[in-house]
């Protein structure tokens, strides 16, 4: 998401949004200032725990261009030290915001503290042109806890993005509804590993209607890399047709499956261009 020289064309532009893979997508300001929510653009899962990634790296974190990296909880395919450590390196002035667990982690690995903002469940921060909302997110992975994992809304260029954390289905989660309407909202539709299944991801999307919804988390490894799912069939909801199809039966909202790169320009009240 190259940076606009033209003032005056960045007043015009709309907010641009893009899937880097799992969790993770690249969102744009007008003005040309990138945040990274949850990029996963390395092998730190292999190197951690054996997981190799089937998905390709869509972006370069030593040579991309960023001004905040917002973490939504500290699991590998999230907070990626490997790929934090080169965006620090490349960006020497990228602010990084996540819940407090994520500071110890990345000053180990040579960030530097005073870039670094905290943003707990009920706070919000602002980073530039982006606003940063954390809220309530339930992500309990035996072994694996993350008390502090959070829900996003992100707002920017007069739009307001919705982005679920990992999280399993919990009544809970819809408080955030408070900060809506939302342009966009992002759900993880696993189905494993403490995330909402394909249906469940439906149901939360239908209950805070943003006006144009999309599934995320699967695709990063091959299927047995996400482990048993919690459906009837033991299986996890790993095709995204399955989240728009129960999106289509509860009568909304309308859907979009973004393939992995693929940047969109998004409008107020959740109109969706190619870019």
């Amino acid at each position: 998401m190259p940076k606009s020289l033209d003032s005056a064309q960045q007043q015009d532009r709309p907010v641009g949004l893009a899937w880097i893979g799992q969790a993770g997508y690249a969102i744009e300001a007008p003005g040309g200032q990138v945040c990274l929510l949850d990029p996963y653009l390395s092998e730190f899962a292999l190197e951690e725990l054996g997981l190799p990634r089937v998905a390709p790296i869509v972006l370069d974190p030593a040579t991309t261009h960023v001004d905040v990296v917002a973490i939504t909880h500290s699991h590998h395919d999230h907070l990626d030290l490997t790929t934090c450590q080169a965006l620090a390196g490349a960006n020497p002035d990228v602010v990084f915001a996540g819940p407090s667990s994520i500071v110890a982690r990345l000053v180990g690995r040579g960030v530097r503290r005073e870039r670094i903002v905290t943003v707990e469940r009920g706070e919000s921060v602002e980073v530039g042109p982006f606003a940063f909302h954390g809220h309530y997110a339930r992500h309990e992975v035996r072994g694996w806890l993350t008390e502090d994992a959070l829900a996003f809304v992100v707002e920017v260029g007069g739009t307001r993005i919705l982005h679920s954390g990992d999280t399993e289905y919990d009544p809970r989660c819809l408080a955030v509804h408070e900060r809506g309407p939302f342009d966009v909202g992002i759900f993880v539709a696993n189905g494993s590993g403490g995330c909402m299944n394909a249906l469940e991801a439906a149901l939360m999307a239908h209950q805070l209607a943003p006006a144009v919804a999309i599934p995320c988390h699967y695709g990063m490894w091959a299927p047995e890399g996400y482990g048993p799912g919690h459906s009837p069939d033991g299986l996890p909801t790993l095709d995204p047709r399955l989240f728009a199809e129960a999106c289509a039966k509860l009568g909304g909202p309308a859907t979009r499956v973004l393939e992995l790169g693929e940047r969109v320009d998004l409008q107020p009240a959740g109109v969706i261009t190619n870019a």
